[in-house]
């Protein structure tokens, strides 16, 4: 059934039982707002390719339970960046279930960029903000090289050079939280990546969503 002819009340019940089925508390205030965002979203990736997920139960499992589900094994606080955040992911739902948090959203893509920051204003997400820009050249400015507590990056490089990137952005101390498909191949690359580059497999969480064998992987700069 297209979203249109869905109430307010059924989109938003629909929210509620797919994070309950992941065991992942959200507040009524919160459920409002991703059903906002999934209204905003869906109209404009009509228009403009932000993702290829059309149905809005999908959207809600693969792009809002996904982004948000970190929070069952990790604590996320401070000045965060969504690296390479295309259509918002995980950023903008993050940003609802997490108002204590800062999170600049870096994409390369002016159009994605535009419309991330329209849903940004339109959400009205005091604590987010759309930046464009290519990460090697983003992490060397003032302001950012160096600046942020954590890095999130849903399903976008693979891992040495996400820790590449991320390195430039982050605090000693910080934190990469990379969205992957398990792959040992994968993880042994990176494994070399973290001894030239000073970081360290903190801990991980598997996961099962959309029947598919997920992992969101936490890395430590220790330099």
């Amino acid at each position: 059934m297209a979203l249109q002819l869905h109430s307010e009340d059924t989109i938003q019940a629909r929210i509620r039982e797919a994070f309950e089925q992941y065991e992942i508390p959200v507040s009524a205030d919160q459920t409002a707002q991703l059903s906002r965002f999934l209204r905003i979203f869906m109209e404009m990736n009509s228009t403009i390719n932000l993702s290829a997920i059309r149905d809005p139960d999908a959207i809600i499992e693969k792009h809002f339970v996904d982004s948000i589900i970190i929070l069952r094994k990790f604590a996320l606080s401070g000045r965060g960046l969504d690296l390479w955040s295309g259509g918002g992911f995980p950023g903008i739902p993050l940003a609802i279930v997490c108002p204590d948090i800062a999170l600049t959203l870096l994409d390369s893509v002016g159009k994605k960029v535009r419309c991330v920051g329209q849903c940004i204003e339109m959400l009205g997400l005091s604590n987010a903000v759309a930046i464009r820009g290519r990460a090697e050249e983003a992490g060397k400015r003032p302001g950012h090289a160096g600046q942020y507590d954590f890095v999130v990056s849903r399903a976008t490089a693979y891992l040495p050079r996400l820790l590449e990137w991320s390195t430039l952005f982050l605090k000693p101390g910080g934190m990469l939280y990379a969205y992957k498909l398990p792959s040992n191949e994968e993880m042994t690359d990176a494994e070399r990546a973290c001894r030239q580059l000073g970081f360290a497999l903190s801990d991980r969480y598997d996961y099962t969503l959309a029947e598919r064998e997920r992992v969101v992987l936490g890395y430590v700069k220790i330099r």
